[in-house]
């Protein structure tokens, strides 16, 4: 582990700031899938039928609920990798000390 140096308040601020990235990818997502859904509203035909089904089935849940997981995901990885960082730091000082 020669050259690792780690900062956890930088570990943390970028867990933080990963979460709220999800949220508010969330939340640009939810406004694309009503905008698309509403742009399409007045069409007819079997055309606008093959096109919201393929919206639904293959954009709308990887765009709302895929996207946001993994960047929520990435910010659980990170936090646990910190957590880890900190665990192992303290075993480390406490053989250190003679109480590990």
């Amino acid at each position: 582990m020669a050259g690792c140096r780690v900062v956890k308040a930088s570990m943390d601020q970028s867990v933080q700031n990963l979460n709220q990235y999800a949220s508010e990818y969330e939340e640009a997502a939810a406004t694309f899938a009503a905008a698309f859904k509403a742009a399409i509203e007045e069409m007819e035909g079997d055309a606008k039928d093959a096109l919201l089904e393929f919206f639904t089935t293959n954009i709308e849940g990887f765009v709302t609920k895929d996207l946001p997981d993994a960047v929520k995901g990435l910010a659980a990885l990170l936090a646990a990798n910190a957590q880890n960082f900190d665990d192992v730091d303290a075993q480390i000082a406490a053989s250190i000390r003679g109480n590990g």
